[in-house]
């Protein structure tokens, strides 16, 4: 009787043990990826520099607006004067995009078929700048353990859902297990191709939001970059509900 009560007790907390050190599901890391990242309001000042595949190099700055943990954003481009005024809306967690040019006082609808064209010649295209939430945007699972700058990830492979990107076929993602930021993304065309590698860096955490300070894709394809160093953040600042409208956008 001892040792059936003993393998009674046993067996449970052997079965504990092994679900605990089993890997999380990729819907429970990309939600973790949402949580650390999540911020009620946020504000940002973006410099953008673009290098291109023969090496000439142009430099963009811009402030950036999200709302419900970047449900919405908007993306405002403040110098150089050619593109002052121009601005990237996504609501929906990115389902739905608009663009507005000043010099014409036009605003259009992102066709889907449009969604991936590099934005001002970088090598983000629209369907990259409409953010939105992870959990929402992609499905897969977890396909491994590496450590990535010092820090041990899971990695995951991942394909787009109804609301994902139009752009890709699938994404291969490092996520930190420590703090659940996302350290780098590996873009796949529809064709399956490696195009461009994501590696996002210089967190800091504000008011318990973790916020990247360095974005670098590369094209993998002709080689050029484009890297955004965030030089000013504010976490649940006061915005002007207006911001996230297609009407606003001309305002």
């Amino acid at each position: 009787m001892r040792s059936v009560m003993f393998c009674c007790c046993v067996l449970p907390l052997v079965l504990f043990n092994a679900e605990a050190s089993a890997a999380p599901s990729a819907e429970a890391v990309l939600k973790a990826v949402d949580k650390a990242a999540y911020a009620g309001t946020s504000r940002m000042k973006i410099t953008q520099t673009v290098v291109t595949p023969s090496g000439d190099t142009r430099t963009f700055k811009m402030v950036a607006y999200a709302k419900n943990g970047d449900e919405m954003g908007l993306t405002v481009y403040v110098a150089p004067n050619q593109v002052r005024g121009m601005k990237i809306l996504t609501l929906n967690d990115g389902d739905d995009i608009w663009s507005y040019f000043p010099r014409t006082n036009r605003t259009r609808k992102i066709a889907s078929s449009a969604r991936n064209r590099r934005v001002q010649g970088s090598d983000f295209t629209y369907d990259d700048m409409a953010a939105g939430k992870m959990a929402v945007k992609w499905t897969g699972e977890v396909i491994g353990k590496e450590n990535l700058a010092g820090k041990a990830c899971l990695k995951l492979a991942l394909r787009p859902t109804a609301k994902g990107p139009k752009s890709y076929a699938k994404i291969t993602a490092w996520v930190a297990e420590a703090d659940h930021t996302m350290l780098k993304v590996d873009y796949y065309d529809l064709d399956g191709d490696n195009i461009k590698r994501l590696v996002i860096g210089k967190y800091k955490n504000i008011s318990g939001v973790m916020i990247p300070f360095s974005y670098e894709m590369t094209n993998l394809a002709d080689g050029g970059k484009t890297t955004m160093q965030v030089v000013a953040a504010e976490v649940n600042p006061t915005l002007d509900p207006g911001l996230f409208s297609e009407a606003g956008l001309s305002k």
